[in-house]
């Protein structure tokens, strides 16, 4: 039996994160999800991406990320994912692509993203960490957009499957944002100069399904300005 305070583990489904992250006050009149069907075609050309959201298998295959360096970009948000959010990677990667993207993001004023950003504002990633544990608003939210899915709901430690995102800062340099990893959670890709966006991103994203030996369990969704 779980706690009445678990979090569960969320489906990869932009039309539950629409949900989901309307609930918690941002405004989707000016922001959308959409699910990428494959990594050889840009046919996102033109949008304006404002982060990618990936979905894997955890695998002791893939590469650990070394992350540990100390950060010299101060203008990224940045969120741990402490043991008793174990399941939450889901919700960690969307605060990391909406965290870095405030000024583009809209968030409805006293909703609980706002509330939330403008408490942790100053704090340390495990200072949000602790404050997002403890927050009940974006925690009730959470549990029923995990209750509508199609799926059973998991229970913590059970998932299987791990959550990140990439976004863009100071311009032009990417970032995979990972709330699971030691350090800053952080890890510098490379700046952006002829690449787009989309093919930077699906070259990591080949990497790591590669690395996976063929496994296609795997979901990229792109949080984007609605057309």
């Amino acid at each position: 039996m779980t706690s009445p305070n678990a979090w569960h583990a969320l489906e990869s489904d932009p039309d539950l994160w629409r949900i989901y992250i309307e609930q918690l006050g941002v405004d989707v009149s000016s922001l959308d999800f959409i699910e990428i069907y494959s990594l050889d075609e840009d046919y996102l050309a033109g949008e304006n991406i404002y982060a990618y959201i990936f979905l894997y298998p955890e695998s002791d295959a893939l590469p650990v990320s070394n992350v540990s360096q100390s950060l010299t970009n101060d203008k990224l948000w940045t969120i741990k994912q402490i043991d008793e959010l174990d399941s939450c990677c889901c919700l960690i990667a969307l605060l990391h692509a909406i965290g870095n993207n405030l000024d583009k993001v809209i968030l409805k004023a006293n909703s609980p993203l706002a509330d939330f950003f403008k408490k942790t504002e100053n704090m340390t990633a495990d200072e949000r960490a602790i404050v997002l544990l403890n927050d009940q608003n974006i925690h009730e939210a959470h549990e029923e957009t995990a209750e509508q899915g199609q799926t059973e709901m998991i229970d913590s430690g059970r998932v299987g499957y791990h959550y990140i995102a990439y976004i863009v800062s100071n311009g032009n340099q990417l970032y995979e944002m990972n709330g699971s990893t030691k350090g800053p959670h952080a890890k510098f890709i490379g700046e952006l100069n002829d690449e787009s966006f989309f093919s930077r991103v699906t070259q990591e994203v080949k990497e790591k399904v590669s690395a996976l030996d063929g496994d296609i369990r795997f979901n990229l969704i792109a949080m984007a300005r609605k057309q």
